[in-house]
């Protein structure tokens, strides 16, 4: 949780008890009264508890509730802030979109409550496996975004790879098999392409590359 609101708060007490002091000194001409100091704590107080207030309003409207995962919302948001990073720094975006396979079946089969469980061990399993400079995502339903600054496509596919290789070994209960399918896009280097293009991208090829892996599942053995 940031603190952007304790810090402002606590900043705009001081002011208002530096505003009292100035006018008590400067235009009365006498020391300020002791109920003043005295109040002084309990305004800190309250301006702190509001500051807080605001901090946990903004960390929860930006936050998944069943993951803790950044939100879609606070993903729009900050794209665009995204963009102007990597254009300052003259680098590309990544964006990964992440499906659970079977979580219908998951869901049918077993509850809901299982469906949530293997949800958030897919979350913590994504966190697990990006750099802290990456954003991980909710995105809706069972699927994930992952928006980063790309370096090269064998860094980008080892990511993908421990990605995959991490939900797999995800182990819920007796009989359920965790897996998940991810599709990538990569900005173009003038950095012209929007989230909703980029996301689109990447929903092509996590379908092309799920459609690839039933063919070869329902390949007969040799």
């Amino acid at each position: 949780m940031k603190y952007y609101g304790r810090i402002s708060s606590i900043g705009l007490s001081f002011v208002i008890q530096s505003f009292y002091v100035i006018y008590f000194y400067h235009f009365l001409g006498k020391q300020p009264e002791l109920v003043l100091w005295c109040a002084y704590p309990a305004l800190l107080g309250v301006f702190y508890w509001m500051g807080r207030q605001y901090d946990k309003a903004t960390y929860y409207s930006e936050r998944d509730p069943l993951t803790n995962l950044y939100n879609r919302r606070f993903i729009s948001h900050v794209f665009d802030k995204i963009q102007a990073i990597a254009s300052r720094s003259n680098s590309q975006i990544f964006v990964l979109l992440i499906d659970c396979d079977n979580f219908k079946q998951i869901n049918d089969q077993y509850n809901h409550h299982m469906g949530d469980t293997v949800l958030r061990q897919i979350s913590r399993m994504l966190v697990m496996s990006t750099r802290k400079s990456d954003l991980v995502a909710r995105w809706g339903g069972d699927e994930f975004l992952i928006v980063g600054h790309y370096k090269d496509d064998e860094g980008l596919q080892v990511l993908i790879q421990r990605i995959l290789e991490s939900c797999g070994n995800i182990q819920i209960a007796k009989g359920i098999r965790v897996s998940v399918s991810v599709g990538s896009a990569v900005s173009t280097s003038h950095l012209q392409d929007d989230l909703t293009y980029l996301i689109k991208i990447a929903d092509e090829n996590m379908y092309g590359s799920k459609s690839r892996i039933e063919k070869t599942e329902k390949l007969p053995p040799k």
